[in-house]
């Protein structure tokens, strides 16, 4: 039981915080967590240890925990380390990768698509599910790289620039057509196997938070 309830409350913390409904740099004080989500300090704390590995959430000596602090030097290492696993994961997809992997790849983008066309009518109706989407067509495109490892690290790096996705989200607004016009770049230089496109379509897609970077 007790570990269904740390397994629980870790994915409700990582969402929340991914969502940017605990804002980047804030306190993460036990009493307010144990209101929130209804649970035990252990349990929170067993959560936020979890995600601070993920440096997720920055751990205080004898100060408790916060959300990781964003910053332009953060973004910008970020940037470069998902550039540097996307187009190095679909590089080895592409080479790798045959009628299942395009078959995942197209159902992916599919159902992006369709939610970012809702995401233009109402952003905070369709925010998480478009954050869930965006991971799956992200990963999709490197499903077939080869390397377990290389999988891990990217989900990580993607939770973690997660946060500036979601500030220039809320800063901003959706970016619409521009968005959906990116991410058709990358879905048809990959099935077109053409690796050069595709990692340019990447690296300007991922490149745009770096150039819009929150205060440091």
């Amino acid at each position: 039981m007790i570990q269904k309830n740390t397994s629980g409350l870790y994915e409700a913390l990582k969402t929340d915080i991914l969502m940017g409904h605990h804002a980047p740099g804030s306190k993460l004080k036990i009493e307010m967590l144990k209101e929130r989500y209804g649970m035990g300090v252990n349990v929170i704390r067993e959560s936020l240890a979890r995600l601070a590995t993920e440096d997720l959430v920055d751990s205080e000596d004898q100060k408790g925990f916060r959300v990781a602090q964003t910053s332009s030097a953060r973004l910008s290492d970020l940037t470069r380390m998902r550039v540097l696993l996307e187009t190095d994961g679909v590089k080895h997809s592409i080479q790798n990768g045959g009628i299942d992997w395009e078959s995942n790849l197209v159902a992916a983008h599919q159902k992006l698509a369709y939610v970012e066309e809702k995401m233009r009518l109402d952003e905070e109706a369709h925010c998480k599910i478009w954050h869930q989407c965006d991971w799956e067509f992200h990963a999709a495109l490197i499903a077939d790289c080869g390397s377990q490892l290389h999988s891990i690290y990217h989900q990580r790096v993607f939770d973690q620039f997660r946060q500036y996705v979601m500030v220039d989200l809320k800063t901003n607004g959706f970016r619409g057509n521009d968005i959906i016009e990116e991410h058709q770049l990358i879905v048809d230089a990959a099935l077109a196997r053409d690796y050069e496109r595709c990692a340019k379509a990447l690296e300007d897609h991922l490149s745009f938070y770096h150039f819009h970077k929150p205060n440091s």
